[in-house]
């Protein structure tokens, strides 16, 4: 989880430069931490992962030199930049500084404008250069996504239409139903997964719009509980929705690809015989409705729900009875509601169940 502000380690012997330090970059609201000599910096950086460390040269023992050549060797705080601080100004100091990973190089006496700026500017590009890793990382997962969890429908669908195609003088009636009704139910898979696929591209390209309305919640329940009724009868599942008539502000469309998202996801990991329930709660002291898809599956642990709305973590795990699913529903629905301005939440106990839960803002309408 992002740092609410940037952590900044200063390594200095002198504690007066510390403290003229911290009390600098406190003032632009960042947390400081402090460390008194190079090995002592080692262990903080590896402890605390500080988003920049402000390193100084002349130091006893270990100076920056050797203290930044280690940071840069270790995995895990390679990628910290590290900013000198020192009064070593000899050209021949400045490269040895670049060539062992500093990011860039600020002369004592510093003056404070410029130390912040080039601080500020480092922190900037951390975080595009994090971005842009996360961008490249989902990329490869999305592209993950479409050749596994499509090649494998789309083979199945092909292999069965071909031995249809093949023997078709042979089959009799009773033999090609259930045949086509696999067709027709790998057919529903790989088309909800497209959807899934193009939403969240388009979520990703910004080219989505959230075109907010008074909408009746009360109707997208009903409706989505007419679409899934049938795919929760197969699994013998008891599927209820209760949720009275109440306006509520919301993208008509988003709400309800994240409805089927969430009661699709629950049939899939509900066994059969189970039981899911889609509620609605309002409170109408904050403003706002809670909506709520509850099942009694198969439930995850803290360690898969901490993964659950992370495209580059997310895992393709098969349904109680098999079903394919790639996880990228889950995560279409949290952005999705994230435009509203709300959030999603995921509850759960392994072999007890999941509950899911959103909030959307009531409408005037419904508060009185």
């Amino acid at each position: 989880m992002q740092r609410p502000r940037p952590l900044l380690l200063i390594v200095d012997d002198v504690s007066q430069n510390l403290q003229v330090l911290g009390n600098a970059l406190r003032e632009e609201e960042y947390d400081i931490s402090a460390a008194i000599s190079g090995k002592q910096a080692l262990s903080i950086a590896a402890e605390t992962h500080p988003d920049l460390i402000l390193l100084d040269i002349m130091m006893p023992e270990m100076d920056g030199f050797e203290t930044c050549r280690r940071l840069n060797e270790d995995p895990s705080t390679r990628d910290i930049p590290v900013i000198f601080l020192t009064a070593k100004t000899a050209p021949e100091d400045i490269v040895r500084g670049f060539e062992l990973g500093a990011v860039d190089y600020v002369t004592k006496p510093f003056n404070r404008q410029e130390l912040l700026a080039r601080v500020a500017i480092h922190l900037e590009l951390k975080r595009s250069r994090e971005q842009l890793q996360k961008t490249i990382s989902d990329k490869d997962r999305f592209f993950s996504i479409i050749a596994h969890d499509l090649r494998g429908p789309l083979g199945s669908f092909m292999s069965i239409s071909d031995y249809v195609a093949e023997n078709i003088e042979e089959l009799a009636v009773e033999d090609i139903k259930p045949l086509f009704q696999e067709m027709q139910h790998t057919g529903k898979g790989v088309y909800a997964l497209l959807e899934n696929l193009l939403e969240w591209s388009r979520i990703q390209l910004g080219t989505i719009q959230y075109d907010p309305d008074i909408v009746d919640l009360s109707m997208l329940a009903e409706r989505t509980h007419t679409l899934l009724r049938a795919q929760a009868e197969q699994k013998e599942i008891t599927l209820r929705t209760d949720v009275e008539p109440m306006q509520v502000i919301c993208d008509r469309n988003m709400i309800s690809t994240v409805l089927r998202n969430l009661v699709s996801n629950a049939i899939k990991y509900t066994p059969r015989g189970g039981r899911i329930s889609l509620t609605a709660m309002t409170r109408a002291a904050e403003n706002r409705v809670y909506v709520s898809v509850q099942d009694s599956g198969v439930g995850m642990d803290e360690d898969r729900i901490d993964t659950l709305f992370d495209i580059s973590q997310t895992k393709s795990t098969p349904g109680t009875e098999k079903e394919k699913g790639s996880g990228l529903g889950l995560i279409l629905c949290r952005e999705l509601v994230s435009l509203h301005g709300q959030s999603l939440t995921a509850d759960s106990k392994k072999g007890e169940g999941s509950t899911f839960t959103f909030t959307l803002e009531l409408a005037e309408s419904s508060q009185q």
